[in-house]
């Protein structure tokens, strides 16, 4: 499977350790009284650069040759790989050079310049970032890394899953259920696989807004179907229009479906987790969460393993939803 194995998940947890943090699983009464079941949410939302997307990042510069190093790398994100890319490259003193949309979370932007990158901003509506990483990496010579669709991308998004499945153990739970936020499909794709391996009966579903649901359309198809739409979400990190063409193949094997939450949802959820766990959380880390919360699947009596995936939203943000629930 794309050379995807537990060993490799293994080593690179190892090898990440001085440069991750190794996140809590923790339950809360009140939501578990409201759901029926036993949820433990594994807070990626407290990683290093505020979400899980820095594992990833970090393992595939360390994979680099010296060579390919000093030529510098170069990334295009909303956000949260951006910030991932940033961190880690500045880690290992490797130049960054990171294309954003001008209207991503003015805290992404700001944190990954704070980091030691390079951003370079673009309209999204009239370029495409993709098209931009690519000229920046032949004109410079620099070394593309991709978000997601990258067998050491999926393999360093992987360790989330040996974390949980080392935090479960720790307090001799077997999980019933997983649900994670999906976007191109790398963190479900590590993860779940890390967990499938571990726990045999385990049901794995992805989470996404709902006018982005590609994964959700993909896996009732079996093949990859893009979204074709104008709509918006407010789930900035989770707007990728398709599956990836190295993570489908891994989650159409190993998850048993995919579910959606339309964005009244996702705040609610957001204020309930802030309300309950003291935790902010950005939209799309709070899609998984909402789903459970909204009943998308029967978890009765479950015990389910949630990912909070990020924390990066500006503030101001953050209390208007807030505000707007309330009113």
């Amino acid at each position: 499977m794309f050379d995807l194995k537990i060993s490799k998940i293994n080593k690179a947890h190892k090898f990440l350790k001085n440069t991750i943090n190794y996140t809590p699983l923790i339950t809360n009464d009140k939501i578990n009284k409201l759901t029926n079941s036993k949820i433990y949410f594994k807070l990626e939302n407290l990683q290093k650069t505020g979400s899980f997307k820095l594992r990833g990042a970090a393992y595939k510069i360390s994979r680099l040759s010296r060579k390919d190093k000093s030529k510098g790398v170069v990334a295009y994100s909303s956000g949260n790989h951006a910030q991932g890319v940033a961190y880690a490259a500045k880690q290992m003193n490797v130049k960054a050079t990171i294309v954003m949309p001008y209207n991503a979370p003015k805290i992404k932007i700001k944190k990954t310049k704070n980091y030691g990158a390079t951003v370079v901003l673009y309209d999204p509506k009239k370029e495409r970032r993709e098209e931009i990483a690519n000229k920046i990496s032949k004109d410079k010579g620099s070394i593309l890394i991709k978000p997601f669709d990258d067998i050491d991308i999926i393999t360093g998004q992987g360790t989330v899953g040996k974390e949980i499945v080392e935090q479960l153990n720790a307090i001799n739970v077997i999980p019933d259920v997983y649900i994670c936020c999906t976007s191109g499909g790398g963190l479900i794709a590590g993860s779940s696989f890390y967990l499938k391996r571990k726990y045999k009966n385990i049901r794995c579903y992805s989470a996404e807004p709902a006018f982005f649901n590609d994964h959700q359309l993909s896996l009732k198809k079996k093949k990859i179907i893009k979204i074709n739409n104008k709509n918006k979400s407010i789930c900035d990190a989770l707007l990728e229009p398709q599956p990836g063409k190295i993570t489908f193949p891994i989650n159409n094997k190993i998850l048993n479906g995919g579910l959606s939450v339309s964005d009244k949802q996702i705040k609610k959820t957001i204020k309930l987790l802030a309300e309950e766990l003291n935790l902010i959380i950005e939209p799309g880390g709070a899609v998984a969460a909402a789903s459970v919360l909204n009943n998308k699947i029967n978890l009765k009596n479950k015990k389910v393993v949630v990912v909070l995936s990020g924390s990066n939203i500006d503030l101001d943000y953050f209390h208007k939803i807030i505000n707007e629930i309330n009113e």
